[in-house]
């Protein structure tokens, strides 16, 4: 969805143009957000001014060049906020090289909010306080080593802090890897079927929902698939052969990681195609309104019949109406026909919801 006509754009797309009245109001808008940017990055007013200079160089240069990217989808503020902040990535970047001692401290003093945020997530809680600490001095040693070399492996893709935060998640990975429990079957649940040891691992090591209808989702590549009995069945059977106090011990050992294996590893992270500044903001913002949805429809979801919202369920987990037909018990016309009822039912529950219909024109 193309955002709402904004008045800068007719400004940036003059300045582009060369015309020097526009650039010279273009350049009044971002000196704001420039000065506000530096002000955060920096320890003193001397190093903001300094840097402040050198941003606004960098965003005038060659006409604007940096903003020639800007294609409408937000606010031109909000994309040059974005460019703004690249600039002194790259500068930090630059002072690493030529000053360890001043660079570092630019480089941390502009990414170890972000770096702090990320390891909290991977490592939440009170039990993790220490891993915390561990994790952020981990991640500046491995940044410094080999003279910055992972730093230095940008190759001017994308954004230059997309591309150093993505390295910095790949790090923090690696270090949460070596704090994590080796994870082994208890003897007890080792003796059970398959289908016992699969939706065990699905309940206290990925915990999913010990929903059958959720589970069935995660195992619906079996062959045969089970049936909704089975699996309650079996999550009766997995809890009654669980250790004492093993649900406890998981919960206490619970690291966020889900990500980990859908990234690559940081040595190969200069073919990383990182997402331009207005990307970022596009997928973080749609990124929002889809939780908000989300939350809207499963608030909906106990208001629905038992039919209905197992196909919601089955739906979600990306099944086609071919899969879920046999799953069940309905030829594949009765499923079409139940997602058409469904999607009726679902509209008059959640249809109103103001984050349903702004996630709705925003994809």
């Amino acid at each position: 969805m193309t955002a709402p006509f904004d008045p800068d754009q007719t400004t940036l797309a003059a300045a582009l143009r060369g015309d020097a009245g526009a650039a010279a109001a273009l350049t009044r808008a971002a000196a704001d957000l420039t000065w506000s940017a530096c002000a955060c990055v920096t320890r003193s007013d001397a190093e903001a001014e300094e840097a402040f200079h050198e941003v606004m160089a960098g965003l005038r240069a060659d006409g604007f060049v940096r903003l020639k990217g800007y294609d409408g989808r937000a606010g031109v503020r909000v994309y040059m906020a974005l460019v703004v902040r690249d600039l002194l990535a790259e500068r930090a970047i630059r002072f690493l090289a030529l000053d360890a001692t001043r660079g570092w401290r630019a480089f941390e003093a502009f990414f170890a909010e972000d770096m702090r945020r990320m390891i909290a997530r991977m490592l939440p809680g009170n039990d993790h306080h220490q891993d915390r600490q561990d994790a952020y001095q981990s991640v500046c040693e491995a940044l410094l080593q080999n003279d910055l070399q992972r730093l230095r492996a940008y190759g001017g893709r994308g954004s230059p802090s997309g591309f150093i935060l993505h390295v910095i998640e790949n790090l923090i990975i690696d270090y949460v890897r070596t704090v994590l429990p080796r994870r082994r079957l208890p003897v007890s649940i080792a003796r059970l079927t398959e289908l016992d040891r699969s939706v065990f691992r699905l309940l206290y090591w990925e915990r999913i929902a010990p929903d059958p209808a959720i589970l069935l989702g995660h195992l619906a590549a079996s062959k045969p698939p089970p049936t909704l009995t089975a699996l309650a069945e079996t999550i009766a059977r997995v809890r009654a052969a669980l250790p004492h106090g093993y649900a406890a011990q998981c919960r206490k050992q619970s690291i966020d990681i889900s990500a980990a294996d859908a990234l690559m590893p940081a040595a190969g992270a200069e073919d990383f195609a990182v997402a331009t500044p207005e990307e970022q903001l596009v997928n973080s913002q749609a990124g929002r309104l889809l939780e908000q949805a989300v939350s809207a429809l499963q608030r909906a979801l106990p208001r629905l019949e038992p039919t209905e919202r197992l196909y919601v369920q089955l739906a979600l987990a990306g099944l086609p109406a071919r899969k879920i037909a046999p799953l069940m018990g309905l030829p594949v016309a009765s499923v079409h026909k139940l997602a058409q009822r469904v999607k009726g039912r679902l509209r008059e529950e959640v249809g109103g919801e103001e984050a349903v219909k702004k996630w709705r024109l925003s994809v």
